[in-house]
């Protein structure tokens, strides 16, 4: 049996992958590029049958439309290898941005378990999610899990050897779509289905007047109006960080070390080894490396910076308001 595991980026698609695996991976890459394929077999812990579970982790995309290369790679996969199951992890706490690639998903026909993951933050956000309604609207299996604190796995597992061989039915069309080059034309239905659904599954609790401050920060930064001139200044602050502050503090430190070393080396070879030799040693070798030296902490502080912002999930927030301007 062979399980896909698909999902949005930093929606925790390569935790579970290593909790239901045991992290025990073969690694390689997928046909023709150089994005890493994951694969493992399901540790035996989690289901009771004879039969090898393996598992394939999709490269993280936000829809199944072939403009990028791992949206490429998870519709090849899909309509060329024919996966058993396909497991949808989504985040709980984002779950209309999680759902617009699930609708696509669930019109391929393949089996599908949706995974609700960060199941255990729901208790802090001011919603609760209703099970039973999301999987009756997505005519799916909804499993809520926590891959960080191996919660749910076992049924999930469990969930997918049941539904093998079923065909799934797309909650909102007549017919299956075939070519999946199509798969991302209805836009405007599936979003929505997707926002009639949330609205639905949600429920706010008791203090329902009360804001997170996630809640806050997203009304803000995915803002269709406020969402660019933020990310417009994000990205100077960014390149004002690495370029003009601590970037080069962290250089100028660097380089008056290398300048102290090459005056050193200089005091020590003068007159005792060959001009040459000298040469070679303080202008190729200990100046080549303060040439280094000048502007790898400029670009280093840049991707550390870049890095911090993908973690946050800022980044998933530009994408999907840039979504529609570079569709």
């Amino acid at each position: 049996m062979r399980i896909a595991l698909a999902g949005n980026p930093n929606s925790g698609k390569t935790t579970l992958f290593n909790a239901i695996t045991g992290s025990i991976e073969s690694v390689g890459n997928w046909p023709g590029v150089t994005v890493a394929r994951k694969e493992g077999e399901v540790k035996r812990s989690l289901y009771k049958k004879d039969e090898s579970i393996r598992i394939i982790d999709l490269p993280g995309t936000y829809s199944m439309s072939p403009f990028t290369l791992e949206e490429r790679i998870t519709r090849d996969f899909v309509k060329n290898e024919n996966p058993d199951v396909i497991i949808n992890i989504i985040d709980s706490n984002n779950l209309s941005r999680s759902l617009v690639y699930t609708t696509q998903l669930l019109e391929l026909g393949v089996p599908i378990v949706v995974a609700l993951n960060k199941w255990d933050m729901i208790k802090s956000k001011l919603t609760e999610i209703n099970v039973d309604t999301l999987s009756k609207q997505l005519n799916c299996p909804v499993i809520p899990i926590s891959a960080i604190q191996n919660q749910g796995l076992r049924i999930l597992v469990e969930t997918c050897y049941q539904i093998k061989g079923k065909k799934q039915i797309a909650p909102y069309h007549s017919t299956l779509v075939e070519n999946l080059d199509e798969v991302a034309q209805s836009d405007k239905q599936r979003f929505e289905f997707v926002s009639a659904m949330v609205t639905e599954a949600e429920k706010r609790t008791v203090n329902s007047d009360k804001q997170t401050i996630h809640d806050a920060i997203d009304r803000i930064v995915a803002n269709r109006y406020l969402g660019m001139p933020i990310f417009a200044l994000v990205l100077y602050s960014v390149f004002a960080i690495s370029q003009s502050t601590i970037g080069p503090l962290i250089a100028d430190y660097l380089v008056a070390w290398i300048d102290n070393v090459y005056l050193f080396a200089e005091s020590l070879m003068e007159g005792a080894v060959s001009p040459l030799l000298q040469t070679l040693l303080l202008d190729g070798i200990i100046g080549g490396v303060g040439a280094i030296v000048g502007f790898l902490p400029l670009i280093m502080v840049l991707f550390f910076m870049l890095a911090l912002l993908e973690d946050s999930g800022y980044m998933a927030r530009v994408a999907f308001i840039m979504d529609r301007i570079f569709r």
